[in-house]
């Protein structure tokens, strides 16, 4: 038996509806379904079926990070789209920082309806990054750049892990690699969001993932004052509103 979720919020989301369209929500590295929930509901409103996995060595105990890989990340988030599929519904993807990333691998495969990525990092602020590679496996742990919580009722939301592995990073980056290295291959309509004073991704990611997707409709959208974490930021409505455009235009 694995550890026991941190929070109960953190619990995977499965949100069945009647209408024909699914969408597959994925969280970031270190993060969790929590920061999702808000955004689960207001599609669950609008009528769709919500599948949002909890990614492999998330959501118990950082240490368990270093268990997994990036494929198990992206295993995790094609078998939830594949419950989407077997439902009938048809399939759209968004996802928050590294779901994104994990987005842009799967849409193609999985000939999803519609992608959003937002916050997907292509490039960070992080100058350690480039030297994840020297230090695979590592248990030693890295706190996090303290975050102020949400000061509405996105507060309850707030939940990720508050350290993590320095071992992991690497599988994030690599990650990262494969996902622009097939960019090109996204070809459904895109909607790539990123907020302006993100604290952890640069903002010239949104850029290179919309010049670099082969979507003959892509779209940049552009958050003036969310963090990193935009889904549990006030600019959160823009995103839904967004995202339910995107889905209702595609079908």
């Amino acid at each position: 038996m694995g550890r026991p979720l941190l929070h109960p919020l953190m619990d995977p989301i499965r949100i069945d509806r009647d209408g024909p369209e699914g969408v597959v929500l994925l969280h970031g590295w270190t993060g969790s379904p929590a920061h999702l929930r808000m955004l689960a509901s207001a599609l669950a409103d609008a009528g769709h079926t919500v599948r949002a996995p909890l990614l492999p060595g998330h959501g118990t105990d950082p240490a368990d990070m270093l268990a997994t890989s990036w494929r198990d990340w992206v295993g995790a988030a094609v078998e939830a789209a594949m419950e989407v599929a077997a439902s009938g519904a048809r399939l759209h993807i968004a996802g928050l920082s590294m779901g994104g990333v994990i987005g842009l691998l799967i849409a193609p495969v999985l000939g999803a309806a519609t992608l959003t990525t937002i916050n997907a990092p292509m490039k960070v602020y992080d100058r350690l990054a480039p030297y994840s590679w020297l230090i695979r496996g590592s248990r030693r742990m890295r706190p996090d750049e303290p975050r102020s919580a949400p000061d509405d009722e996105a507060a309850a939301f707030h939940l990720q892990y508050d350290r993590s592995p320095l071992g992991a990073a690497a599988d994030l980056f690599d990650l990262v690699r494969a996902a622009r290295a097939n960019l090109g291959r996204v070809t459904c309509p895109t909607l790539v969001i990123q907020s302006r004073a993100d604290e952890t991704v640069r903002p010239d990611s949104a850029v290179i993932i919309h010049d670099g997707i082969s979507s003959a409709s892509k779209r940049i959208v552009w958050l003036r004052h969310a963090r990193h974490v935009a889904l549990v930021d006030p600019e959160r409505t823009v995103v839904h509103a967004e995202i339910l455009a995107l889905i209702a235009a595609a079908s």
